[in-house]
């Protein structure tokens, strides 16, 4: 009994604070709102005023990054993403998984800042090629920190999905674990770290269902011994929920939000005994940290302020928004770009937002508004035929924003038809038949080379057969549409944004 009475009186309820930050996609603040609602002054320079008053609130605080964090504005671009890690390590991050949009600038960029950084960086199913040298040493399964004599191991997964969006001209000797067999070749090592709290970062969401990106539910079904699992890449706001009985929260993007999860070790128990999530908003009113401002604000102040600086005008308004997706002006604009920048023939590619520009001066916000995202141009030597295939796969997405619109040739789409039989009369713009075997330069951008997230399977397959003579350009983009731009006005939107597309619905099956 005396032992029992020590025991107790020793007993402790330890609260420990899990502070998280995901997609802020380079917001320092917010100079291009994505969606309606979105505040300019969103991002870590008002975030940072949250942290540091939930930190003099609480002792115990451990603050988190998952992911999509460098990729998204112009003075992250222009700095290599050194702003963004700058804020992090005077904001003390205790720990940083990388989500996909880390590598859109490609491996070297990713490792300039991993070399120079002591931010803690956790991907637990981040490997490499045999017999390869990992480019990213520093990158670590996870980490032990003690709060208040508690051993809590954070641990993180990026999406294994990487491969589907990323060529891997981008990715190098780099390889991308499933969730759950990755934790499983790594739990084993936290285990032996005896932890008292398993936290889990993941550049994954919850979905009802698992897809081929997003494995939450796989991964909470498989280990239950995780306390809190923290999500992210979705860009949703999810305020704590049950996941097979593991405590889910997310806390938006672009800066919006602060997540916060509350917990409460029980020493005697040893375990945690409750839980509780909030999002914590940042709003106008959230004040700038002063220390932040000091060390980065005027290099942001001056890059934002380069955002108004015409590039061209628009004679008359183009529109973002069509149906089918991919066939508005703006992708128009797009792919009149990508054709003269690459020498192209045809050009595939459909809209990346649903941004509009208005008649008048064409700015350099505009520009980050239509293309936010840096992706570069690839070509390849196609058949008439090998066309054939691809826009038939393309016809299947005629529904989906993601969808490509086409210039350079005309062809038939067929609504509804089954896979094979989607694709009608193909023509060059003058109305005649190439011969079978007359190949044609064809651009697309690097996402839809690398399947699109899967979309584009069969064009991926395509293009990298040694026929087709791949071939990755370094023209980006956005740097593609302001030269066009530059050159080019006043814009007036195409007369037929569809080009040469005719959609047609598939012809009824005949009764039997």
């Amino acid at each position: 009994m005396v032992g029992a009475a020590a025991s107790l009186a020793f007993a402790r309820e330890v609260p420990i604070t899990l502070l998280q930050t995901t997609d802020l996609h380079g917001r320092i603040v917010n100079p291009i709102p994505e969606r309606p609602g979105d505040l300019p002054e969103a991002g870590l320079l008002r975030m940072a005023s949250l942290i540091a008053a939930v930190r003099a609130e609480t002792p115990n605080v451990l603050l988190v990054d998952c992911g999509d964090t460098v990729q998204g504005t112009p003075y992250s671009r222009e700095t290599g993403g050194r702003l963004m890690i700058r804020a992090m390590e005077y904001l003390r991050y205790d720990a940083w998984t990388f989500g996909n949009h880390e590598f859109d600038w490609g491996l070297d960029a990713l490792r300039a800042l991993h070399d120079a950084t002591s931010l803690p960086m956790v991907v637990a199913n981040i490997g490499v090629r045999s017999g390869a040298e990992h480019p990213l040493p520093k990158i670590q399964p996870y980490v032990i920190r003690v709060v208040d004599g508690v051993r809590v191991a954070i641990v993180g997964l990026t999406t294994p999905g990487i491969p589907n969006w990323l060529l891997p001209e981008f990715l190098g000797p780099l390889t991308f674990q499933r969730s759950v067999p990755a934790l499983e070749a790594v739990l084993p090592r936290v285990r032996a770290e005896r932890p008292d709290v398993l936290v889990l970062l993941v550049h994954q969401g919850w979905r009802p269902t698992d897809d081929f990106a997003n494995e939450v539910n796989a991964v909470a079904g498989a280990f239950r011994e995780f306390d809190v699992i923290l999500g992210a890449h979705t860009h949703e706001r999810v305020e704590g929920r049950d996941v097979a009985g593991i405590f889910y929260h997310q806390s938006g993007y672009h800066g919006h939000y602060l997540g916060r999860v509350d917990l409460v070790y029980d020493t005697v128990a040893r375990k945690v005994v409750r839980r509780a999530g909030r999002l914590l908003p940042v709003t106008a009113e959230t004040p700038v940290d002063p220390g932040l401002q000091a060390l980065i604000g005027g290099d942001v102040e001056r890059r934002i302020a380069a955002l108004d600086r015409a590039v061209g005008r628009a004679g008359a308004p183009l529109p973002g928004v069509s149906r089918p997706a991919g066939l508005s002006a703006t992708a128009a604009l797009l792919r009149a770009a990508i054709a003269e920048a690459s020498g192209a023939e045809i050009v595939l590619h459909g809209a990346l937002t649903d941004a509009a520009l208005e008649a008048g001066p064409i700015r350099e916000r505009d520009l980050w508004r239509i293309v936010p995202y840096e992706n570069r141009i690839g070509t390849a030597l196609l058949t008439f035929g090998e066309l054939r295939e691809i826009l038939d796969e393309n016809a299947g997405l005629l529904g989906s924003r993601s969808f490509l619109g086409v210039s350079g040739l005309n062809a038939v789409l067929r609504e509804g038809a089954p896979a094979g039989e989607r694709v009608g009369k193909m023509t060059l713009p003058d109305g005649s038949s190439p011969h079978a075997r007359k190949r044609f330069k064809v651009a697309f951008n690097s996402y839809t080379l690398a399947s699109g997230g899967s979309r584009f399977a069969r064009l991926r397959e395509i293009v990298r057969r040694p026929e087709s003579r791949f071939e990755l350009t370094e023209i980006d983009t956005r740097e593609a549409v302001r030269s066009y731009v530059r050159q080019r006005s006043p814009l007036t939107p195409a007369e037929n944004p569809a080009e040469g597309l005719v959609i047609e619905p598939a012809a009824p099956t005949p009764a039997p």
